[in-house]
Protein backbone atom coordinates (compact mmCIF):
# COMPACT_ATOMS: atom_id res chain seq x y z
CA UNK A 1 0.00 0.00 0.00
CA UNK A 2 1.61 3.62 -1.10
CA UNK A 3 1.94 6.34 1.73
CA UNK A 4 -0.24 9.42 1.28
CA UNK A 5 0.45 12.93 2.76
CA UNK A 6 -1.79 15.86 2.62
CA UNK A 7 -1.42 20.05 4.22
CA UNK A 8 -4.29 19.16 6.57
CA UNK A 9 -4.42 22.70 7.92
CA UNK A 10 -6.25 24.62 5.67
CA UNK A 11 -5.65 28.07 2.95
CA UNK A 12 -2.09 29.44 3.46
CA UNK A 13 -0.71 31.83 3.96
CA UNK A 14 -1.43 30.99 7.53
CA UNK A 15 0.75 30.45 11.25
CA UNK A 16 1.41 27.13 10.89
CA UNK A 17 1.42 24.96 8.28
CA UNK A 18 0.29 20.82 8.89
CA UNK A 19 1.25 18.12 6.71
CA UNK A 20 -0.28 14.67 7.60
CA UNK A 21 1.52 11.76 6.38
CA UNK A 22 -0.11 7.68 6.67
CA UNK A 23 1.02 4.23 5.61
CA UNK A 24 3.69 2.10 6.08
CA UNK A 25 6.60 4.83 5.08
CA UNK A 26 5.38 7.25 7.41
CA UNK A 27 8.47 6.69 10.37
CA UNK A 28 10.93 6.55 7.24
CA UNK A 29 9.98 9.63 5.90
CA UNK A 30 10.26 11.11 9.04
CA UNK A 31 13.83 9.87 9.31
CA UNK A 32 14.65 10.46 6.12
CA UNK A 33 13.52 14.59 6.15
CA UNK A 34 14.82 14.99 9.25
CA UNK A 35 17.93 13.04 9.16
CA UNK A 36 17.60 11.75 12.97
CA UNK A 37 17.08 7.83 13.23
CA UNK A 38 15.42 7.72 16.44
CA UNK A 39 12.09 9.12 17.07
CA UNK A 40 10.23 8.53 19.83
CA UNK A 41 6.47 7.63 19.20
CA UNK A 42 3.98 10.17 20.39
CA UNK A 43 6.25 13.11 20.89
CA UNK A 44 6.38 15.92 19.42
CA UNK A 45 9.85 17.06 18.75
CA UNK A 46 12.11 20.22 17.13
CA UNK A 47 13.87 19.69 13.71
CA UNK A 48 14.91 21.01 10.91
CA UNK A 49 13.66 19.09 7.77
CA UNK A 50 16.20 18.74 4.67
CA UNK A 51 15.71 17.76 0.97
CA UNK A 52 17.39 15.67 -1.18
CA UNK A 53 19.94 17.48 -1.67
CA UNK A 54 20.57 18.22 2.30
CA UNK A 55 19.66 22.30 1.59
CA UNK A 56 17.28 23.15 4.61
CA UNK A 57 13.77 23.41 3.98
CA UNK A 58 12.29 24.68 7.43
CA UNK A 59 12.43 24.28 10.87
CA UNK A 60 9.11 22.74 12.33
CA UNK A 61 7.69 20.40 15.05
CA UNK A 62 7.18 16.98 14.05
CA UNK A 63 5.60 13.47 15.65
CA UNK A 64 5.42 10.02 15.15
CA UNK A 65 2.53 8.21 16.01
CA UNK A 66 2.62 3.60 15.32
CA UNK A 67 -0.19 2.11 14.30
CA UNK A 68 -2.59 1.07 15.03
CA UNK A 69 -3.96 3.55 17.38
CA UNK A 70 -3.87 6.42 14.94
CA UNK A 71 -7.26 7.67 12.68
CA UNK A 72 -6.29 5.76 9.50
CA UNK A 73 -5.26 2.58 12.09
CA UNK A 74 -2.03 3.08 10.12
CA UNK A 75 1.37 4.69 11.04
CA UNK A 76 1.58 8.40 11.07
CA UNK A 77 3.71 11.17 10.95
CA UNK A 78 2.80 15.15 10.97
CA UNK A 79 4.85 18.20 10.50
CA UNK A 80 4.05 21.21 11.67
CA UNK A 81 6.25 23.97 9.63
CA UNK A 82 5.55 27.64 9.33
CA UNK A 83 2.56 29.02 6.56
CA UNK A 84 4.16 29.76 3.62
CA UNK A 85 3.27 28.94 0.54
CA UNK A 86 6.75 28.85 -0.88
CA UNK A 87 7.51 26.36 2.28
CA UNK A 88 4.32 24.21 1.54
CA UNK A 89 5.14 23.13 -1.86
CA UNK A 90 8.74 22.33 -1.63
CA UNK A 91 8.22 20.25 1.41
CA UNK A 92 5.24 18.88 -0.84
CA UNK A 93 7.68 18.24 -3.73
CA UNK A 94 9.94 16.53 -1.61
CA UNK A 95 7.64 14.21 -0.01
CA UNK A 96 6.26 13.27 -3.84
CA UNK A 97 9.94 12.32 -4.78
CA UNK A 98 10.41 9.47 -3.03
CA UNK A 99 9.03 6.26 -4.20
CA UNK A 100 5.69 4.94 -3.12
CA UNK A 101 4.41 8.18 -1.42
CA UNK A 102 1.95 10.29 -3.32
CA UNK A 103 -0.60 12.89 -2.43
CA UNK A 104 -3.69 12.07 -0.94
CA UNK A 105 -7.30 12.26 -2.86
CA UNK A 106 -10.72 13.75 -1.45
CA UNK A 107 -11.33 11.76 1.83
CA UNK A 108 -8.43 9.47 1.45
CA UNK A 109 -7.34 9.15 5.53
CA UNK A 110 -10.98 8.98 6.61
CA UNK A 111 -11.06 6.25 3.86
CA UNK A 112 -8.47 4.29 5.22
CA UNK A 113 -9.74 4.72 8.55
CA UNK A 114 -12.91 2.70 7.81
CA UNK A 115 -11.40 0.10 5.47
CA UNK A 116 -9.16 -0.33 8.79
CA UNK A 117 -11.70 -0.88 10.64
CA UNK A 118 -11.26 2.53 13.02
CA UNK A 119 -14.75 4.42 11.58
CA UNK A 120 -18.19 3.06 11.00
CA UNK A 121 -20.34 4.49 7.87
CA UNK A 122 -22.28 6.54 10.26
CA UNK A 123 -19.06 8.43 11.66
CA UNK A 124 -17.75 8.45 8.65
CA UNK A 125 -20.87 10.81 7.12
CA UNK A 126 -20.88 12.06 10.58
CA UNK A 127 -17.59 13.58 10.29
CA UNK A 128 -18.24 15.16 6.89
CA UNK A 129 -21.35 16.77 8.56
CA UNK A 130 -19.03 18.12 11.41
CA UNK A 131 -16.74 19.63 8.84
CA UNK A 132 -19.24 21.31 7.12
CA UNK A 133 -20.56 22.70 9.82
CA UNK A 134 -21.46 26.54 10.55
CA UNK A 135 -23.70 26.73 13.77
CA UNK A 136 -23.78 25.08 16.85
CA UNK A 137 -27.14 23.58 16.13
CA UNK A 138 -25.75 21.76 13.06
CA UNK A 139 -21.98 20.70 14.72
CA UNK A 140 -24.33 19.34 17.12
CA UNK A 141 -26.97 17.25 14.74
CA UNK A 142 -23.00 16.45 13.21
CA UNK A 143 -22.04 14.39 16.81
CA UNK A 144 -25.68 12.58 16.71
CA UNK A 145 -24.85 11.46 13.16
CA UNK A 146 -21.32 9.88 14.29
CA UNK A 147 -23.35 8.44 17.02
CA UNK A 148 -26.13 6.76 14.69
CA UNK A 149 -24.42 3.55 14.44
CA UNK A 150 -25.00 2.58 18.09
CA UNK A 151 -28.80 3.16 17.66
CA UNK A 152 -28.77 1.43 13.78
CA UNK A 153 -27.15 -1.51 15.89
CA UNK A 154 -30.11 -1.48 18.44
CA UNK A 155 -32.42 -1.08 15.97
CA UNK A 156 -30.75 -4.46 14.16
CA UNK A 157 -30.92 -7.04 17.28
CA UNK A 158 -34.61 -5.72 17.57
CA UNK A 159 -35.50 -6.94 14.32
CA UNK A 160 -33.27 -10.20 14.53
CA UNK A 161 -35.43 -11.35 17.47
CA UNK A 162 -38.68 -10.56 16.14
CA UNK A 163 -37.25 -12.66 13.18
CA UNK A 164 -36.90 -15.31 15.82
CA UNK A 165 -39.97 -15.34 16.94
CA UNK A 166 -41.59 -15.82 13.51
CA UNK A 167 -38.85 -18.74 13.05
CA UNK A 168 -40.68 -20.19 16.17
CA UNK A 169 -44.24 -19.68 14.66
CA UNK A 170 -43.51 -21.33 11.37
CA UNK A 171 -41.55 -24.54 12.95
CA UNK A 172 -43.88 -25.39 15.63
CA UNK A 173 -46.95 -23.18 15.08
CA UNK A 174 -49.63 -24.00 17.47
CA UNK A 175 -47.60 -25.80 19.71
CA UNK A 176 -46.53 -22.75 20.85
CA UNK A 177 -48.02 -19.40 22.84
CA UNK A 178 -46.66 -16.95 20.42
CA UNK A 179 -48.78 -15.01 17.77
CA UNK A 180 -48.38 -13.07 14.84
CA UNK A 181 -49.76 -10.50 16.24
CA UNK A 182 -47.05 -10.67 19.37
CA UNK A 183 -44.69 -10.13 16.02
CA UNK A 184 -46.92 -7.24 14.18
CA UNK A 185 -46.95 -5.20 17.60
CA UNK A 186 -42.76 -5.51 18.00
CA UNK A 187 -42.89 -4.63 14.46
CA UNK A 188 -45.03 -1.41 14.81
CA UNK A 189 -42.99 -0.26 17.73
CA UNK A 190 -39.88 -0.53 15.79
CA UNK A 191 -41.73 1.42 12.93
CA UNK A 192 -42.49 4.27 14.89
CA UNK A 193 -39.11 4.54 16.02
CA UNK A 194 -37.48 4.86 12.45
CA UNK A 195 -40.05 7.18 11.52
CA UNK A 196 -38.94 9.06 14.36
CA UNK A 197 -35.32 8.96 13.12
CA UNK A 198 -36.66 9.98 9.48
CA UNK A 199 -38.11 13.33 11.02
CA UNK A 200 -34.39 14.24 12.59
CA UNK A 201 -32.47 13.81 9.80
CA UNK A 202 -34.88 15.72 7.51
CA UNK A 203 -34.81 18.36 10.35
CA UNK A 204 -31.01 17.95 10.37
CA UNK A 205 -31.06 18.39 6.43
CA UNK A 206 -32.87 21.66 7.02
CA UNK A 207 -30.94 22.86 9.59
CA UNK A 208 -27.80 22.38 7.35
CA UNK A 209 -29.19 24.00 4.47
CA UNK A 210 -30.54 27.10 6.35
CA UNK A 211 -34.14 27.56 6.78
CA UNK A 212 -36.09 30.00 4.33
CA UNK A 213 -38.39 32.40 6.05
CA UNK A 214 -40.65 34.36 4.05
CA UNK A 215 -42.11 37.98 4.91
CA UNK A 216 -45.37 38.65 2.66
CA UNK A 217 -48.26 40.43 3.00
CA UNK A 218 -50.09 43.84 1.00
CA UNK A 219 -47.81 46.99 0.54
CA UNK A 220 -46.96 49.07 3.45
CA UNK A 221 -47.83 46.30 6.43
CA UNK A 222 -44.25 46.73 7.77
CA UNK A 223 -42.42 43.93 6.44
CA UNK A 224 -39.25 45.96 5.58
CA UNK A 225 -39.70 47.24 9.12
CA UNK A 226 -40.10 43.78 10.68
CA UNK A 227 -36.78 42.61 8.42
CA UNK A 228 -34.72 45.58 9.70
CA UNK A 229 -35.62 44.65 13.45
CA UNK A 230 -35.15 40.76 13.03
CA UNK A 231 -31.70 41.15 11.73
CA UNK A 232 -30.31 43.99 14.02
CA UNK A 233 -30.02 46.13 11.24
CA UNK A 234 -30.86 48.66 8.43
CA UNK A 235 -30.82 46.24 5.77
CA UNK A 236 -34.23 47.58 3.86
CA UNK A 237 -35.34 50.97 2.74
CA UNK A 238 -38.22 51.55 5.30
CA UNK A 239 -40.52 54.62 4.08
CA UNK A 240 -44.82 55.67 3.79
CA UNK A 241 -45.13 55.20 0.24
CA UNK A 242 -46.50 51.95 -0.31
CA UNK A 243 -44.44 50.04 -2.66
CA UNK A 244 -41.61 51.12 -1.51
CA UNK A 245 -40.34 47.49 -1.69
CA UNK A 246 -40.17 46.69 -5.99
CA UNK A 247 -38.03 43.33 -5.50
CA UNK A 248 -36.64 40.70 -2.74
CA UNK A 249 -34.41 41.36 -0.43
CA UNK A 250 -33.00 38.68 1.52
CA UNK A 251 -30.24 38.51 4.90
CA UNK A 252 -28.98 35.63 7.04
CA UNK A 253 -30.02 35.61 10.62
CA UNK A 254 -29.08 32.79 12.97
CA UNK A 255 -32.54 31.74 15.08
CA UNK A 256 -32.04 29.31 18.05
CA UNK A 257 -28.42 28.65 16.14
CA UNK A 258 -30.20 27.44 12.86
CA UNK A 259 -29.15 29.97 9.88
CA UNK A 260 -32.07 31.56 8.27
CA UNK A 261 -32.14 33.20 5.06
CA UNK A 262 -34.79 36.31 5.48
CA UNK A 263 -36.96 37.71 2.44
CA UNK A 264 -38.73 40.62 2.73
CA UNK A 265 -41.08 40.62 -0.48
CA UNK A 266 -42.62 43.28 -2.70
CA UNK A 267 -46.25 44.12 -1.44
CA UNK A 268 -48.85 42.17 -2.43
CA UNK A 269 -51.99 44.07 -4.36
CA UNK A 270 -54.73 42.75 -6.17
CA UNK A 271 -54.26 44.31 -9.31
CA UNK A 272 -51.66 46.93 -10.94
CA UNK A 273 -50.76 48.53 -14.17
CA UNK A 274 -46.93 48.88 -13.31
CA UNK A 275 -45.26 46.38 -15.15
CA UNK A 276 -41.62 46.36 -12.52
CA UNK A 277 -44.76 45.97 -9.34
CA UNK A 278 -46.18 42.76 -11.27
CA UNK A 279 -42.89 41.72 -11.90
CA UNK A 280 -42.02 42.08 -8.19
CA UNK A 281 -45.85 40.75 -6.73
CA UNK A 282 -44.24 37.57 -9.17
CA UNK A 283 -41.49 36.88 -7.54
CA UNK A 284 -42.85 37.67 -4.44
CA UNK A 285 -44.94 34.39 -4.93
CA UNK A 286 -42.20 32.25 -6.32
CA UNK A 287 -41.03 32.48 -2.74
CA UNK A 288 -43.63 31.25 -1.32
CA UNK A 289 -43.04 27.59 -2.91
CA UNK A 290 -39.66 27.09 -1.15
CA UNK A 291 -40.10 28.78 1.98
CA UNK A 292 -40.03 27.24 5.32
CA UNK A 293 -42.04 30.06 7.18
CA UNK A 294 -44.26 32.18 5.66
CA UNK A 295 -44.62 35.40 7.59
CA UNK A 296 -47.77 36.59 6.47
CA UNK A 297 -47.40 40.42 7.76
CA UNK A 298 -51.31 42.05 8.11
CA UNK A 299 -51.57 45.52 9.83
CA UNK A 300 -54.82 47.41 10.81
CA UNK A 301 -55.69 49.25 7.08
CA UNK A 302 -55.73 45.50 5.52
CA UNK A 303 -59.24 44.85 4.23
CA UNK A 304 -61.06 42.03 5.34
CA UNK A 305 -61.74 40.21 1.44
CA UNK A 306 -58.24 41.67 0.62
CA UNK A 307 -56.34 39.66 3.37
CA UNK A 308 -58.19 36.60 3.03
CA UNK A 309 -57.20 36.33 -1.04
CA UNK A 310 -54.10 36.53 -0.31
CA UNK A 311 -53.93 34.35 2.66
CA UNK A 312 -55.69 31.65 0.19
CA UNK A 313 -52.51 32.18 -1.98
CA UNK A 314 -50.46 31.46 0.32
CA UNK A 315 -51.59 27.78 0.68
CA UNK A 316 -52.30 27.32 -2.65
CA UNK A 317 -48.33 28.16 -3.21
CA UNK A 318 -46.46 27.00 -0.23
CA UNK A 319 -44.99 23.73 -0.22
CA UNK A 320 -46.64 21.08 2.32
CA UNK A 321 -44.67 20.82 5.57
CA UNK A 322 -43.91 24.65 5.93
CA UNK A 323 -45.40 26.72 8.59
CA UNK A 324 -47.96 29.78 8.37
CA UNK A 325 -47.86 32.25 10.73
CA UNK A 326 -49.65 35.40 10.53
CA UNK A 327 -48.06 38.63 12.14
CA UNK A 328 -50.62 41.30 13.20
CA UNK A 329 -48.17 44.47 12.70
CA UNK A 330 -48.12 47.96 14.03
CA UNK A 331 -50.28 46.75 17.19
CA UNK A 332 -48.88 49.92 19.19
CA UNK A 333 -51.53 51.92 17.52
CA UNK A 334 -54.35 49.72 18.79
CA UNK A 335 -56.49 49.46 16.31
CA UNK A 336 -58.56 46.80 15.26
CA UNK A 337 -57.89 44.03 12.93
CA UNK A 338 -59.75 42.71 9.61
CA UNK A 339 -60.92 39.43 10.24
CA UNK A 340 -58.89 36.79 9.66
CA UNK A 341 -59.66 33.06 9.41
CA UNK A 342 -56.58 31.47 11.18
CA UNK A 343 -57.24 28.23 12.25
CA UNK A 344 -54.77 26.28 12.79
CA UNK A 345 -52.31 29.21 12.22
CA UNK A 346 -50.17 30.73 14.57
CA UNK A 347 -50.61 34.47 14.92
CA UNK A 348 -48.67 36.77 16.80
CA UNK A 349 -48.72 40.73 17.57
CA UNK A 350 -45.67 42.97 16.80
CA UNK A 351 -45.00 46.41 15.87
CA UNK A 352 -41.36 47.03 14.36
CA UNK A 353 -41.05 50.39 15.97
CA UNK A 354 -38.47 48.85 18.41
CA UNK A 355 -36.73 45.71 19.08
CA UNK A 356 -38.79 44.95 21.95
CA UNK A 357 -41.97 44.90 19.59
CA UNK A 358 -40.40 41.98 17.46
CA UNK A 359 -39.75 40.13 20.86
CA UNK A 360 -42.46 38.04 20.49
CA UNK A 361 -41.89 37.57 16.75
CA UNK A 362 -38.97 35.81 17.73
CA UNK A 363 -40.05 33.54 20.30
CA UNK A 364 -42.84 32.33 18.04
CA UNK A 365 -40.08 32.01 14.94
CA UNK A 366 -38.03 30.05 17.13
CA UNK A 367 -40.51 27.78 18.15
CA UNK A 368 -41.05 27.00 14.68
CA UNK A 369 -37.93 26.90 13.84
CA UNK A 370 -37.32 24.14 16.31
CA UNK A 371 -40.13 22.21 15.34
CA UNK A 372 -38.84 21.72 12.15
CA UNK A 373 -35.73 21.24 12.70
CA UNK A 374 -36.23 19.28 15.88
CA UNK A 375 -33.00 18.62 18.41
CA UNK A 376 -31.54 14.76 18.38
CA UNK A 377 -28.92 12.75 19.77
CA UNK A 378 -28.79 10.22 17.18
CA UNK A 379 -28.75 10.54 12.74
CA UNK A 380 -29.13 8.20 10.69
CA UNK A 381 -29.33 8.79 7.37
CA UNK A 382 -33.37 8.65 6.16
CA UNK A 383 -33.29 7.12 2.58
CA UNK A 384 -32.44 3.66 3.59
CA UNK A 385 -34.57 4.49 7.25
CA UNK A 386 -37.20 4.66 4.48
CA UNK A 387 -36.69 1.79 2.45
CA UNK A 388 -36.35 -0.22 5.70
CA UNK A 389 -39.80 1.44 6.31
CA UNK A 390 -41.33 0.86 3.68
CA UNK A 391 -40.77 -3.17 3.89
CA UNK A 392 -41.78 -2.96 7.87
CA UNK A 393 -45.16 -1.47 6.76
CA UNK A 394 -45.27 -4.23 3.93
CA UNK A 395 -45.10 -6.81 7.07
CA UNK A 396 -47.51 -5.22 9.28
CA UNK A 397 -50.15 -6.24 6.70
CA UNK A 398 -48.82 -9.89 6.31
CA UNK A 399 -51.04 -12.95 7.42
CA UNK A 400 -48.38 -15.31 6.79
CA UNK A 401 -45.37 -15.53 9.12
CA UNK A 402 -43.03 -16.32 6.07
CA UNK A 403 -43.90 -14.20 3.51
CA UNK A 404 -43.54 -11.71 6.73
CA UNK A 405 -40.10 -12.85 7.74
CA UNK A 406 -39.22 -12.16 3.73
CA UNK A 407 -39.86 -8.40 4.12
CA UNK A 408 -38.17 -8.02 7.68
CA UNK A 409 -35.09 -9.52 5.81
CA UNK A 410 -35.02 -7.50 3.26
CA UNK A 411 -35.35 -4.19 5.99
CA UNK A 412 -32.61 -5.86 7.81
CA UNK A 413 -30.45 -5.91 4.94
CA UNK A 414 -30.66 -1.71 4.84
CA UNK A 415 -30.51 -1.73 8.30
CA UNK A 416 -26.88 -3.47 7.49
CA UNK A 417 -25.79 -0.63 5.66
CA UNK A 418 -25.92 1.64 8.21
CA UNK A 419 -23.88 -0.59 11.17
CA UNK A 420 -21.65 -1.51 8.52
CA UNK A 421 -22.68 -4.52 7.18
CA UNK A 422 -22.52 -3.98 3.34
CA UNK A 423 -21.27 -0.84 1.50
CA UNK A 424 -21.08 -0.97 -2.25
CA UNK A 425 -17.49 0.76 -3.54
CA UNK A 426 -19.92 3.59 -5.28
CA UNK A 427 -22.02 4.99 -2.58
CA UNK A 428 -18.13 5.74 -0.66
CA UNK A 429 -17.03 7.02 -3.77
CA UNK A 430 -20.11 9.14 -3.10
CA UNK A 431 -19.17 10.18 0.82
CA UNK A 432 -15.88 10.46 0.55
CA UNK A 433 -15.86 12.75 -3.00
CA UNK A 434 -17.29 15.35 -0.35
CA UNK A 435 -14.88 15.39 1.78
CA UNK A 436 -11.21 17.96 1.57
CA UNK A 437 -8.10 16.70 0.54
CA UNK A 438 -6.51 16.65 4.33
CA UNK A 439 -8.85 14.25 5.71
Amino acid sequence: MSTIFALSSGTLPSAIAVFRVSGPQSLPILRQLSRRKVWTPKMMEFTKLYDSQRRIIDESMAVYFPGPKTFTGEDTAEFFLHGSQAVAQKFATCLSEIENVREAKRGEFTRRAFHNGKMSISEVRGLDRLIRSRTEKERRAAFGQMRGGTRAVELRKKLVEILSKLFVIIDFGEHVALELSDAQKDVAEILAEINRLILAWEGAERAQRGLEIVLYGRPNSGKSSILNQLAHDDVAIVSEIPGTTRDSLVTTIQINGIRCRLTDTAGIRPHTNDVIEAEGIRRAQRRLESADVICFVVDPESRSDDVANILEDVKKLKNPESKVLIVKNKADLKLPYPEVSSSGIHVVSSHATSSEGCQKLRETLGSLVDQLCPETNFLLDAELLRKCSDELTCSMLCQDAAIMCQHIEKGLEHIAELTQGTVTESVLDGIFSQFCIGK
